[in-house]
């Protein structure tokens, strides 16, 4: 029996949370990609997805509140793709000194 076997993280739970951080990460982009550019086919777009007639105005605000919102998403994706890296990066110049120092190398 393996330690991923009595934690319920088999191997389709381990993919499925890969594939779903993957997703995360590219759904921002993706949202920001099809939004359209044009406030009254925003407007259109929210009438057919809610059956509510929305004003040009009020579609243009929306528009705005989406690429604040995709923006900080994509940022905070960026954030944890990017932040075991540095640790990584980190824990080895320290761990490297810290080994030069004991052999008496450095």
């Amino acid at each position: 029996m393996t330690s991923l076997c009595c934690t319920g993280e088999g191997r389709w739970r381990l993919l499925a949370r890969r594939l779903w951080g993957g997703a995360a990460s590219i759904a921002p982009g993706a949202v920001l990609v099809l939004l359209p550019k044009c406030p009254l086919c925003l407007a259109a777009w929210l009438t057919i997805a809610t059956g509510v007639g929305v004003s040009a105005a009020a579609a243009a605000r929306v528009r705005e509140l989406v690429v604040v919102l995709c923006v900080a998403a994509a940022a905070f994706a960026a954030a944890q793709i990017i932040r075991p890296r540095i640790w990584r990066k980190r824990r080895s110049v320290k761990g490297y000194g810290v080994a030069r120092l004991k052999a008496g190398t450095g």
